[in-house]
């Protein structure tokens, strides 16, 4: 969908009436060919009336070649220049298939500064409206996004009147123009939006807007050198990001609150002409976090501590970057990670991007890089250690360009617990309803966010190593599974916190060894790892579990124990090792040894592909 602007719009409302000030783009065509049509040969002719018996000519589009056309100055005027009580808020109107959108806002003439040493007089202004024309069938989304513009430069604009008096100015020249205009002889005739186009300031600022937005879609001015405006239209950024689709603006910020300390950011343009793209005056933790090198390698939580961030600061200024289009999420590199060929990677072969890549690495070919990932393969595959640290280098460099431009998505892997039912009906009929509640494979519940501004995410941080795990005797009858809800998750992950680290095998081994007088070997870790299964397992679950030859090893019990809460298929790998601070080697063995009563399969990760996914 075509999400660019047809025409801006500025009008004023005063003491001396409401006036169109100045339109862009606009056409002298048009203009002249109104007048001509207007005019009478000569002032004897007689003004034919309409027949009534002719029938009405067919409904005309007021779009042509992307620009607004069939409206008259005066008519903008009356419908833009609205009354005092419908200023300070969103102005919208659809007119045939034309949508108009605005933000008028209210001038008090009693704050405009006039100079001392001058003899000017204060604004006669009282309203002033920046209204963008766009089609009729454009998402909505797209039309707040709009209205954010039209009031920022609205509010940058009353700043200047109050300061400098710049809007009356402007409009001063604006309104000679169209006076000189009307006053030029017929041979002579020039539009007058041409003439203030080359004599305002405020309409180069408009012709600026205008065409940032139809180009980039990233708006950035500084009103009457003084007012920084900064706009960022996501739509129209990160269509232009992968492969020209447009991007699901709902997935985008909900993406931006999915964010996990263990991910990380990947820039889409280079540091240097990022860093030099910056304001004098933009933060002092984007700098330090921009100057920490090779990102792409670290995640957020490192970062953090790298750059001497919280992570809440880290999460919204890497929000920012993904927003405006200079980053976007990845899980950090490493020879684990499993990459495969996105469904919207073109491939066809005479891609522009094939000519790109080829440029950026001379004897490389585009088409045999996204062969070898037309199937899942990991990045140590793809990296053999017989070759060079030079050609290892640039096949990490390759990963990343791929990356970047969306050609390739990471796969997880995620666990599933699924032992088979072959106990009595009713336990199979509890268990076969917890394992259906699990839902789809990947599927998570969306919600629209409420406005288009940038979320702040929420810090999923693991739960403390240092904190004693809860009792979990409890007086639900036997064979009770509650479902696992979000708070259950968490509630679970709380009380199973402490890791299988070497310090507590030893102490389980001590025990054994020596026991205390009076006291079974090995009672109470068994009965507290047992309470743990009867909590988070259902009764048919926990039999087959307990069949299980590894079952039988209570160092290894006790670990499934822990880690059973993310065995249905809503955690992968990388998301269990950060919150159980286990090594991917001794989670593997685990599933490994527990092979019977689990599966695994591997997807992208919705977090992740949220932010290039398309609707």
């Amino acid at each position: 969908m075509d999400v660019d602007p047809l025409c801006i719009i500025i009008v004023k409302n005063g003491s001396r009436g409401d006036r169109l000030l100045f339109r862009y783009p606009y056409s002298d065509e048009v203009t002249l060919e109104t007048k001509i049509k207007d005019k009478r040969p000569t002032p004897y002719s007689l003004i034919t009336e309409e027949n009534i018996q002719t029938p009405p000519e067919p409904h005309t589009s007021n779009i042509s070649n992307g620009k607004l056309v069939g409206f008259h100055d005066k008519t903008l005027s009356n419908l833009f220049a609205v009354k005092s009580e419908l200023s300070d808020s969103k102005f919208e109107l659809k007119v045939n298939d034309v949508r108009f959108v605005g933000h008028p806002l209210r001038l008090n003439p009693t704050l405009v500064r006039v100079p001392t040493q001058g003899k000017r007089k204060p604004s006669t202004i009282i309203l002033v409206n920046i209204v963008f024309a766009l089609k009729a069938t454009i998402n909505h989304d797209v039309v707040n996004c709009y209205h954010d513009l039209s009031k920022r430069l609205g509010i940058a604009l009353r700043h200047e009147e109050y300061r400098c008096q710049f809007l009356s100015s402007q409009a001063k020249i604006m309104l000679a123009a169209h006076d000189e205009a009307t006053q030029l002889p017929e041979d002579g005739q020039v539009s007058p939006f041409q003439l203030i186009l080359d004599r305002s300031l405020l309409a180069q600022h408009l012709k600026q807007a205008y065409d940032e937005l139809c180009g980039s879609g990233i708006v950035q001015l500084r009103l009457n050198n003084w007012i920084e405006v900064s706009f960022c239209l996501p739509q129209k950024v990160h269509r232009s990001l992968a492969t020209g689709l447009p991007v699901d603006c709902e997935g985008l910020l909900k993406g931006l609150k999915a964010l996990k300390p263990y991910h990380t950011f990947l820039l889409l343009v280079e540091r240097a002409e990022l860093l030099h793209s910056l304001s004098p005056d933009a933060s002092p933790a984007l700098w330090r976090l921009l100057h920490v090198e090779e990102s792409h390698l670290t995640p957020f939580f490192t970062l953090a501590a790298d750059a001497d961030l919280t992570l809440t600061q880290v999460f919204m200024l890497v929000g920012h970057l993904v927003y405006w289009g200079k980053a976007t999420i990845i899980y950090p590199v490493c020879s684990t990670n499993v990459y495969v060929l996105s469904p919207h990677a073109p491939t066809v072969i005479n891609s522009q991007l094939a000519d790109t890549f080829r440029d950026e690495f001379p004897g490389a070919s585009l088409h045999v890089m996204l062969a070898d990932f037309s199937l899942p393969t990991s990045l140590s595959d793809k990296c053999h250690p017989i070759n060079s640290p030079i050609q290892q280098q640039e096949q990490v460099q390759q990963i990343l360009w791929l990356l970047k431009h969306g050609l390739l998505q990471q796969l997880h892997t995620y666990v599933y617990l699924a032992p088979t039912l072959t106990l009595d009906t009713d336990n199979s009929r509890g268990s076969s309803r917890e394992i259906g509640g699990t839902g789809p494979l990947g599927s998570h519940g969306t919600s629209s966010p409420a406005s288009t501004s940038i979320p702040t995410p929420t810090v999923h941080e693991p739960p403390p190593l240092s904190q004693e795990p809860a009792s979990l005797t409890s007086q639900q009858p036997p064979g009770h599974h509650p479902d696992i809800t979000q708070d259950a998750l968490h509630r679970a992950a709380v009380q199973l916190s402490h890791p299988a680290s070497e310090s507590d095998l030893g102490s389980v081994c001590s025990d054994e060894r020596s026991p205390s007088p009076g006291v079974t070997l090995g009672t109470t870790p068994e009965l507290s790892v047992h309470h743990q299964l009867d909590s988070l397992l259902s009764l048919a679950e926990k039999e087959m579990v307990m069949k299980v030859e590894a079952a039988q090893n209570p160092e290894d019990l006790k670990l499934f124990a822990k880690l059973c809460v993310y065995f249905r298929g809503h955690h992968h790998l990388e998301e269990i090792m950060y919150r159980a601070n286990l090594r991917r080697s001794t989670l593997l063995h685990l599933i490994e040894k527990f092979r019977p009563v689990l599966i695994t399969c591997q997807h992208p990760d919705d977090s992740i592909t949220l932010f290039s996914y398309t609707k």
